[in-house]
């Protein structure tokens, strides 16, 4: 009789597996959107598209860790907020430096990621990744063009992140900033990606 019941229960676990493996349910819990972005079958990424408009952030550079959670963007399913902000003490590694982290939507209906990177399907076997945003620094009444630090991949469940050069180094050449400034910096990103992915 208990013979009879684990194999039973063994026989419940397998079906429920293979339903989940069958619909995809396996594959999206474990994987998130890349899971959707990979199964180029089932999935378009056509209806992506550069959002209009600019996102801007203060950043107070005498508490760095401070900035940590500042939202960028909030549409109440797509959000991008500071993961991280450092020093890197020379003026050679780059200076100030922002990684900002994406989190997005994802059903078995298809799946959303709002990102200063685009997401792109190359073939039905290869994906490649570029970014898009934009990022300018506003500090003591001058704008800097702030150059690209780094990008990922969908590496998170539900999204990515990218990261930006808070000053270029000219700036700090020049004597208009150092690498123990106190103000704060206001943060303007344009050029955001809606990475769109839809059941074809």
């Amino acid at each position: 009789m208990k013979n009879n019941a684990i194999k039973l229960s063994l026989i419940m676990i397998a079906i429920i597996i293979l339903v989940f493996w069958l619909t995809g349910l396996l594959g999206l819990w474990t994987n998130g959107i890349s899971y959707i972005a990979n199964n180029t079958k089932e999935y378009t990424d056509a209806k992506g598209h550069i959002l209009k408009g600019k996102y801007s952030i203060s950043i107070d550079l005498s508490n760095l860790k401070s900035n940590i959670g500042k939202e960028l963007y909030n549409d109440g399913t797509h959000r991008i907020y500071v993961s991280w902000i450092d020093n890197t003490g020379s003026v050679n590694s780059g200076g100030y430096r922002i990684g900002f982290r994406s989190s997005g939507h994802y059903s078995l209906t298809g799946a959303s990621l709002i990102s200063g990177v685009h997401h792109e399907t190359v073939d039905e076997n290869s994906f490649t990744y570029s970014m898009s945003a934009k990022m300018k620094a506003e500090y003591h009444s001058k704008v800097y063009n702030c150059s690209l630090f780094g990008t990922s991949g969908l590496n998170y469940k539900d999204g990515d992140d990218f990261a930006f050069y808070i000053f270029p180094s000219e700036s700090y050449e020049m004597k208009e900033v150092s690498l123990h400034e106190t103000g704060i910096v206001k943060l303007t990103v344009t050029d955001l990606y809606k990475n769109i992915w839809s059941k074809k």
